[in-house]
C-alpha cells in the first residue's frame, strides 16, 4: 500500500494467500503476476482467485520460476520472493532485471528458523546447501551496488530491498 505499485510479481504462489492479500491493499489498477510450479497447489490458487473475484487482477503462470523469469519482460514495482529458498540466489539476476528502479524486492523466510546465523557445521547435513545458498543470497542483497537492503528478524525473517534509481547507482560507482 505504501509504494502504490502498478505491477507486482510474486515468485511462489502456493494457494494464493499472499497474492490475494497484496491485491487487497494495492491500488485498484495494480496487476499481480504470480508463478507456481507445484501442480497440486495451482488449482487451489486459481479457485481462491475466482472465489475472491480477483481473476482479472491476478495472473498465475504455471511452471518453473527459473524458466519463466528468464522469459518475462518489462518491470515490476514490487517483487515478492516466497518460493524454494535454495533457489533465491539463482533467481536474483532475473529479479534484478525485472525490478523497476525505485522498486521494492521483498524476500520471505530468509533466516531459516535462525539457522542462518549458525556455523554451517551446526546445521543438519541435509540443510547445508540451502543454508549456504541463503547466506550467499543475503550477502548479495546487502552488497549489491544496485540495492539498499534491510533484514527484518520478524517471523522467519524478511528482507526489504529497494533498487536504487539509475543516477544513484552511477554516482556510487
Amino acid at each position: 500500500k505504501f509504494t502504490k505499485p502498478k505491477s507486482i510479481l510474486e515468485v511462489g504462489t502456493a494457494i494464493g494467500f499472499s497474492a490475494l492479500l497484496m491485491s487487497e491493499y494495492a491500488p485498484g489498477d495494480c496487476h499481480i503476476t504470480t508463478i507456481e510450479k507445484y501442480e497440486k497447489r495451482i488449482p487451489i490458487a486459481k479457485e481462491n482467485f475466482r472465489k475472491a473475484g480477483r481473476e482479472d487482477r491476478i495472473t498465475l503462470l504455471e511452471g518453473d520460476a527459473t524458466e519463466i523469469l528468464r522469459e518475462l519482460e518489462g518491470t515490476y514495482d514490487v517483487i515478492f520472493m516466497d518460493a524454494a529458498k535454495g533457489q533465491y540466489i539463482h533467481f536474483l539476476p532475473d529479479i534484478l532485471r525485472l525490478l523497476a528502479p525505485g522498486g521494492l524486492l521483498i524476500s520471505d523466510n530468509v533466516l531459516q528458523d535462525g539457522d542462518i546465523i549458525e556455523s554451517r557445521f551446526a546445521v543438519t547435513r541435509r540443510n547445508r546447501t540451502i543454508h549456504a545458498r541463503m547466506r550467499e543470497y543475503l550477502y548479495e542483497l546487502k552488497h549489491h551496488p544496485e540495492l539498499e537492503t534491510v533484514i527484518l528478524p520478524v517471523g522467519d525473517g524478511v528482507t526489504l530491498s529497494t533498487k536504487k534509481e539509475e543516477s544513484t547507482v552511477t554516482q556510487n560507482k
